[in-house]
């Protein structure tokens, strides 16, 4: 290895090594060495020198030194562009010129995508895949990328993104983050698209298949899927497929609110009050315990006291009705002459004991 090639890599390494340990709101100084490197080096005679890896491993550094900190003065001037968005763009594709590698077109694209080239940043991906055949890691996020800007009616563009994503599974069936990125932009694109369902079922299930395993490192969270395929099924109006999405869930965790709560809203429509009792029960201890989330915690009690009024429960109803004294503005609008119902009927019935009190004080005098 000749002298300058060596005193290069010394001074590139030293560089990287530095900016792994700089916070980026302290690039500047790398920034400016970076820039002063890239002047010393990239000239035709020094290149010669220099193999084409190592030349490009400088431009993308200074590609990154420069998004790096353009992305700390937006964070502190609150600021809507990147100062340096063509120079980073010019180093990006200079990089990727001289040596084509997986990281270049994937902080390129997180690059565009970051400043809003949308299309631009798809055809990054695009033409890295073209190229290579891309990985399960970049053809998923071609995949999620393109379907999260897909308009519902545009149905090549959301079948391209399928492509992507069956392509990404191909590559690796058992990548945990494929599944999870392309269910993140799924669980709301099926409520424009429900020819997504599909892929929305085998994303979760799979997560779950992934995460079954004590010693999988996404077995803590393995409820939280449940409940999101109790919601799938519930979106597709399959009931006993969401409770029993739900009871699997709930098996993991029994004070999960959220979880005893979407048991609550399938058993409710589907008119099995009976048996929305005991999650409704549950659901006003988690409360009780301080563990709910529920913004309005008096629908809460107002669940549990329709279901033992539609069962012919009355005083049951009537405690869970009167639990709080917040007055008939705190009541869903769906229970609000329900709730009167027993409000009146409380009044009436403390009157009427109050007159038997009256009259029986009265007999003894």
């Amino acid at each position: 290895m000749n002298q300058k090639k060596q005193l290069f890599d010394k001074e590139l390494s030293e560089l990287q090594e530095r900016m792994k340990n700089t916070n980026r709101k302290e690039y500047g100084p790398l920034v400016e060495e970076s820039e002063a490197l890239l002047q010393k080096y990239a000239a035709k005679e020094a290149m010669m020198e220099i193999d084409n890896e190592s030349l490009s491993e400088l431009y993308f550094l200074e590609a990154e030194l420069l998004f790096g900190n353009d992305l700390a003065v937006k964070a502190a001037t609150h600021s809507k562009n990147l100062a340096n968005e063509a120079k980073v763009l010019e180093y990006f594709n200079r990089a990727i010129e001289l040596w084509d590698k997986e990281a270049y077109s994937y902080e390129l694209w997180n690059f565009l995508s970051t400043a809003g080239h949308r299309e631009e940043g798809i055809a990054a991906l695009e033409r890295f895949i073209e190229r290579t055949g891309g990985t399960a890691k970049i053809l998923s996020q071609a995949a999620e990328y393109i379907l999260m800007y897909a308009d519902s009616e545009d149905t090549k563009t959301i079948q391209k993104s399928l492509d992507y994503f069956y392509c990404a599974i191909e590559k690796e069936p058992d990548r945990y983050e494929t599944y999870w990125s392309y269910w993140t932009d799924l669980e709301e694109a099926v409520d424009v698209c429900p020819q997504l369902y599909k892929e929305a079922l085998l994303c979760l299930n799979k997560l779950i298949e992934l995460s079954l395993p004590e010693d999988s490192k996404n077995h803590d969270t393995l409820e939280n899927r449940y409940f999101d395929l109790t919601l799938i099924h519930i979106k597709m109006k399959e009931s006993e497929k969401a409770m029993e999405a739900v009871k699997k869930g709930l098996a993991i965790d029994e004070y999960s609110d959220y979880g005893n709560k979407l048991a609550i809203e399938i058993l409710m429509n589907q008119n099995r009050f009976q048996e929305a009792i005991p999650y409704c029960l549950k659901r006003v201890e988690i409360f009780m315990n301080g563990q709910g989330r529920d913004n309005n915690p008096v629908k809460v009690f107002c669940d549990l006291a329709h279901c033992y009024h539609v069962t012919n429960q009355p005083d049951l109803a009537d405690k869970y009705y009167l639990a709080f004294d917040n007055g008939q503005a705190a009541v869903p609008q769906e229970y609000q002459k329900e709730y009167l119902f027993y409000y009146k009927r409380s009044k009436s019935l403390l009157g009427r004991l109050k007159k038997w009190w009256r009259h029986f004080i009265g007999r003894g005098k």
